[in-house]
């Protein structure tokens, strides 16, 4: 294919842009919604087609495989003040999913950078390597109940498993409601 050449005219205005971003951590210490959020996981993983082959190289749920979920939609209401910190938007769930990670799993450095308001992670286990958010240079050690919130232009990623552990996560992106899907999608209002 050739390309035409004549009588185009173009203006290309190139400029880095300094971008505020976030990361907040929390906890929760609701016991049921952890607990039968891990069960949930742990089914919902079992036969999925996407087993290793998203950035997450090792068990996965499927990317709306909680997105209806009561515990999940729960675990969201119980953490509002913590939302209404960083944003001020009625908003959607626009998709949530599990992880387990097992020995020698990872999760590879990746950003949601297709997500319009923010990401989230909710720890379901504790005790391994923790989410590395690049651009911060830190470590968010897990947790049961810790739950970190975040911009979605971050890199994040988790080493490779070293132990003989299972590490249960659940992971989310949060989305803008626009006015004209109001009346098409569920909407969260804290």
């Amino acid at each position: 294919m050739e390309w035409e050449t004549k009588n185009v005219d173009i203006n290309l205005k190139l400029k880095n842009v300094s971008l505020e971003t976030f990361l907040l951590t929390g906890q929760i210490d609701n016991l049921e919604i952890i607990n039968n959020l891990k069960q949930k996981v742990k089914e919902r993983t079992k036969n999925s087609d996407l087993n290793y082959k998203t950035n997450v190289k090792g068990l996965f749920s499927g990317f709306h495989s909680l997105d209806e979920d009561k515990d999940f939609k729960s675990f969201i209401v119980l953490i509002g003040r913590s939302i209404k910190l960083i944003c001020n938007n009625n908003f959607r769930i626009t998709d949530s999913w599990g992880n387990i990670l097992k020995l020698n799993d990872e999760v590879i450095p990746h950003n949601h950078i297709e997500t319009s308001l923010f990401c989230g992670i909710l720890y379901l286990t504790e005790n391994g390597p923790g989410t590395y958010f690049e651009e911060y240079d830190t470590t968010v050690e897990e947790k049961i109940g810790r739950f970190v919130l975040f911009s979605p232009i971050l890199k994040h990623s988790v080493k490779k498993i070293k132990e003989d552990i299972e590490r249960i996560t659940v992971a989310f992106n949060i989305g803008t409601i626009k006015s004209w899907d109001e009346n098409k999608t569920e909407k969260i209002i804290l």
